[in-house]
């Protein structure tokens, strides 16, 4: 990358994100104590190559990660985005493989990397779904929702005795999105969902032993019923925090 072209990214990237906040370059360089207005003026006008110390500062007025400003602009051509980002994604799946995530963007894998990395769980393979292990040797089910887009957590397609009496060995752990964002994870014993349990045995059986088709596990449900393991902090800032302490 050019000098000049980080130059033109960084002054882009600073006066876009004021712009978005509705910021003069007086209230932003107050917030940012770099002095007067001229300070700002200069960046975004690409007459001042801003230092680290710089970007750090105006990176912490708009709460964001200093990297940010390095990017391609949001309003450029949608390829030159692409290219900016995904040498971020390629990051991302570096990471996602090893953790065996062989693929994130291919059946939710993004979404289970964030839960694995936040609670320290390793993904099992060779199950059904999505399912872990912690490094206690406890095995999890694992499900997953986007909450702007459904209510209901998505179980078993076959859903049967024999399914269920598996279902019964272990705890589930439900992880909450809003998009891509990881919004709140819950932790539900076997007897958190024997209600569930009884209720599905109880109509397999009316229906003449019919597999019942992905019975749904509600969201209201499991955050009455179920232990909070993690909640997304008010910044966004994602921490780890070890499952084991609530089994």
């Amino acid at each position: 990358m050019e000098a000049q072209d980080l130059i033109f990214r960084i002054a882009t990237n600073v006066k876009n994100y004021r712009l978005e906040r509705n910021l003069t370059q007086e209230q932003l360089a107050e917030m940012a104590n770099l002095g007067d207005a001229r300070a700002i003026g200069r960046i975004e006008n690409m007459e001042h190559s801003p230092t680290i110390e710089t970007i750090c500062k105006l990176a912490q007025a708009f709460n964001i990660d200093p990297a940010n400003f390095y990017l391609i602009p949001m309003n450029a051509n949608p390829t030159d985005q692409l290219n900016s980002l995904f040498y971020f994604v390629r990051r991302l799946q570096t990471l996602a493989q090893q953790h065996g995530i062989v693929d994130i963007f291919q059946d939710n894998g993004g979404k289970l990397l964030q839960v694995l990395l936040i609670t320290g769980l390793k993904d099992l393979p060779g199950r059904e779904g999505n399912d872990a292990i912690d490094y206690l040797g406890n095995e999890y089910e694992l499900k997953s929702l986007n909450a702007d887009l459904v209510k209901g957590f998505s179980t078993h397609h076959h859903m049967n005795p024999v399914i269920i009496e598996k279902y019964r060995q272990v705890d589930w752990v439900f992880a909450i999105y809003s998009g891509i964002e990881l919004q709140e994870i819950y932790l539900l014993k076997p007897a958190d969902l024997e209600f569930y349990y009884d209720k599905w045995i109880t109509k397999w059986h009316a229906d003449g032993g019919k597999d019942i088709n992905n019975p749904k596990i509600p969201m209201k449900y499991v955050q009455k019923e179920g232990t909070c393991v993690y909640r997304r902090s008010a910044d966004g800032h994602i921490s780890y925090h070890d499952i084991t302490q609530y089994i």
